[in-house]
């Protein structure tokens, strides 16, 4: 069955190793992958020609709803050719870090909205309404053991990963059995967003000293053995049974 795989935040970390391992399985004569991504990657492109993969790169600024909408325009189109509908909603910041009196910057708190929240509710609702014509659309947000614990200095991601959380839930009673839909959290990476955290301050975010000594411990997980736990949980059968997920609760 022709399938269309959509994949956001590709540049690094988690997506990277998502489109990394998309591009060695999804094959042209099957399959379309779709990134989306501020620039596109001359390696992604060498490695889909390669691997003798369709590939298409968006380039897109999920802070500026403008390009956003372009981008929706584009995946509508593109959607809607194709009987099976994989989408992966990966981009994210972790910024801005600061206790609630020092979040004063209208802008950055916005941002952070738009990207991690604002953009995966619209352009799911693009795919959605393009897609109506099959019932096989598995999306997964990835979200955050953030969005379901409070953390001090995280009040703006926190409650944009509850945020993503709740809108899961709504957007399965939504489409019930016509789509499967999960808020997936991935656990805790060796990423760049975890150099993000550990360069915050310990005033900024007392929780500092867990992470520092995550990462001098070597315990945090790789980028690709999530992404490849991920993708395998959404190819499984029971994909979609719990709407809010974990991969740390999945064996494979």
């Amino acid at each position: 069955m022709p399938r269309i795989t959509i994949l956001t935040g590709v540049s690094r970390g988690l997506g990277a190793a998502l489109a990394d391992q998309l591009i060695g399985s999804v094959s042209k004569e099957q399959g379309h992958l779709v990134t989306l991504s501020r620039k596109k990657s001359d390696a992604l492109e060498s490695a889909a020609k390669d691997k003798n993969t369709t590939l298409t790169q968006i380039e897109v600024d999920l802070s500026d709803s403008a390009a956003i909408e372009r981008a929706g325009k584009l995946l509508h189109a593109l959607v809607a050719g194709f009987n099976s509908v994989r989408l992966i909603h990966n981009a994210g910041v972790v910024t801005p870090i600061a206790q609630s009196d020092a979040l004063t910057d209208l802008h950055a708190i916005n941002n952070t909205f738009q990207i991690n929240i604002t953009a995966p509710i619209y352009l799911t609702a693009q795919v959605l309404s393009a897609s109506r014509h099959t019932t096989d659309r598995r999306i997964m947000l990835i979200s955050s053991g953030a969005g379901r614990s409070p953390s001090s200095g995280w009040g703006v991601y926190c409650a944009t990963k509850a945020a993503m959380d709740r809108y899961a839930e709504c957007a399965q009673l939504d489409e019930g059995e016509r789509a499967r839909i999960v808020s997936m959290a991935p656990g805790i990476m060796d990423t760049p967003m975890q150099e993000t955290i550990r360069a915050a301050s310990k005033a900024d975010f007392p929780s500092l000293d867990r992470f520092l000594n995550l990462h001098q411990q070597k315990q945090l997980s790789t980028p690709d053995d999530v992404a490849r736990k991920l993708l395998l949980a959404m190819d499984a059968d029971s994909f979609g049974t719990t709407t809010i997920d974990d991969i740390r609760q999945h064996t494979f």
